[in-house]
């Protein structure tokens, strides 16, 4: 679903700039054609990745564990003695807990992928060369 809508964006970015040609504007180069193409794909996988890259697990995680130790004492006797720190606690705890970045990561590569060589090529079939009035 989430290919889908980058070929969507991809589609609708070339769609715009073909409007605005027809209505005065100009086409873009076709030298600018990787630029536009590579920035919008960009965008496009940031926004469709975002439940995967936005939340770390991990974090997540060790905040509960680092608020419920300071929280509780965990570390601390009633006189005041603490015998371990809440952060490496939390660490320690959360280990075998996902960071969501190969996730994250494979998302954003899978969307940028699929996204840029059909950007890339509408926006060739409708650009003009460096130098033409077209």
């Amino acid at each position: 679903m989430a290919a889908g809508g980058a070929c969507l964006l991809a589609a609708l970015a070339v769609f715009s700039m073909l409007i605005m040609s027809s209505v005065g504007n100009p086409k873009p180069l076709c030298s600018d054609c990787g630029t536009l193409c590579s920035t919008n794909c960009t965008a496009e996988a940031k926004t469709s990745c975002s439940g995967y890259c936005d939340y770390s697990p991990r974090e997540g995680c060790e905040r509960q564990v680092f608020e419920r130790c300071t929280r509780d004492g965990t570390c601390c006797t009633s006189n005041g003695t603490c015998t371990c720190d809440c952060n490496t606690v939390a660490q320690n705890s959360c280990t075998g807990v996902t960071d969501n970045y190969t996730d994250c990561q494979a998302c954003t590569q899978g969307m940028f992928d699929h996204c840029y060589p059909t950007c890339v090529s509408d926006c060739n079939n409708n650009c003009k060369k460096k130098g033409c009035h077209a």
